[in-house]
C-alpha cells in the first residue's frame, strides 16, 4: 500500500512540475532569443525618396531634413506619380539611391 501511495505523489508531483515547465514555456514564448526583434527601426529603410518644398527630396532614416534635395519639382510628374513620391520610395544601398535618381531626373 505504501508503495502504491508514494508512486501516486511521485507521479502527481511530477506531473505539476511538467505542466508548469508547460506553462512557463508558453508565457516567456516572446523572449526566445531567437524571436524576431520587435523593433520599426528593422523594418524602415535607411533611406527615402519624398518631397520638400515641392522637390525631390532624400532623406537619411533619423533625420528631419533631407540629406540631398534634387532640382527637380514635383508638379512636372503625373498626379499618381506624385503621389508614389509623397508616400515615400524607400532605398537601401547604393545602387538603388542612384538608380532612383536616374529614373527622376532623366
Amino acid at each position: 500500500m505504501r508503495k502504491t501511495l508514494k508512486t501516486c505523489i511521485f507521479l502527481s508531483i511530477c506531473g505539476i512540475l511538467v505542466i508548469g515547465i508547460a506553462g512557463y514555456g508558453m508565457l516567456n514564448a516572446d523572449e526566445r532569443p531567437n524571436a524576431a526583434p520587435k523593433t520599426t527601426e528593422a523594418s524602415t529603410p535607411l533611406y527615402t525618396f519624398s518631397q520638400y518644398e515641392g522637390r525631390l527630396a532624400l532623406y537619411q532614416r533619423g533625420y528631419a531634413m533631407p540629406v540631398e534635395i534634387y532640382d527637380v519639382y514635383l508638379d512636372t510628374f503625373p498626379e499618381d506619380e506624385q503621389a508614389r513620391i509623397k508616400a515615400g520610395i524607400p532605398a537601401e544601398s547604393d545602387a538603388e539611391i542612384q538608380k532612383i535618381i536616374e529614373d527622376y531626373t532623366s
